[in-house]
């Protein structure tokens, strides 16, 4: 069980995510702040490789994990090693810009898993629910 609150948040001012130092989203409301969470592993934790709730990319045999915000940004940046010292960083925000003379804030998150050094072996594992959490998707 990995009981934690030291989670980064991302948002646009229209839609927020909770990630945890893991790079798991912990808690994820659709289409608004006070929707029905997607992904809430937050309240009902998962069992490794089991349950629902939760959005999840792992790095097999991790040894070190590393979160932060890049500088005056909202974009969350989670480093993660493995024993071999295989690196990815996974970068997490909500886009938020400039349209046709309005601020455009669009229901999404932008997730960019890029290799750093090494060969590592990672497993992306999806499991959204609805109606708070009571129903699997899947």
């Amino acid at each position: 069980m990995k009981n934690s609150l030291e989670l980064g948040l991302i948002g646009n001012c229209h839609i927020g995510a909770l990630i945890d130092e893991y790079a798991e989203f912990v808690w994820f409301c659709l289409p608004r702040f006070d929707g029905d969470p997607v992904f809430c592993s937050l309240l009902n934790e998962h069992p490794d490789r089991e349950g629902s709730g939760y959005c999840a990319i792992e790095l097999l045999d991790m040894v070190e994990r590393k979160q932060f915000y890049l500088a005056n940004t909202a974009v969350l940046v989670t480093r993660l090693t493995d024993q071999h010292g295989a690196v990815i960083e996974i970068t997490d925000f909500a886009p938020r810009f400039h349209q046709y003379g309005r601020v455009f804030m669009p229901i999404m998150v932008i997730r960019q898993i890029r290799r750093i050094q090494g060969t590592p072996r990672i497993c992306i594992r999806i499991r959204p629910t609805y109606e708070y959490g009571s129903n699997s998707c899947s």
